[in-house]
């Protein structure tokens, strides 16, 4: 199960220096593959072309991921004050009734008038 702790910013940008050197590794020896050239008669050869353009894209897609989750995590972590409680009715609950009540009589006693 993931938790917070495990998120740490120094645990994911070091995935993230890693991946990045994985994706430029990748897309180098994709482009060395291109650069030679491969005969149409090597089907594998094609297809591992094809991998290697892939396992790229997923890579960047990895690492754009993490980049993601640590703006998220310094944003939960960047220290906004909780939201401030609402103060607690001083009135006992007889009185707030009593307000509530009067309120109420007020309210009906317009609304029959103006009918």
């Amino acid at each position: 199960m993931l938790s917070l702790p495990g998120f740490d910013a120094p645990r994911l940008a070091s995935l993230r220096v890693r991946i990045q050197d994985m994706a430029v590794r990748q897309n180098r020896y994709r482009r060395e593959a291109q650069s030679i050239g491969v005969p149409a008669n090597c089907p594998e050869t094609h297809r591992l072309v094809e991998v290697a353009e892939q396992d790229t894209a997923a890579l960047a897609d990895l690492e754009r991921l993490v980049s993601l989750t640590m703006r998220f995590m310094a944003d939960e972590q960047s220290g906004r004050p909780a939201p401030a409680l609402t103060t607690a009715d001083r009135r006992s609950p007889s009185a707030q009734g009593l307000l509530a009540r009067a309120f109420a009589a007020l309210t009906t006693s317009r609304n029959g008038a103006a009918g």
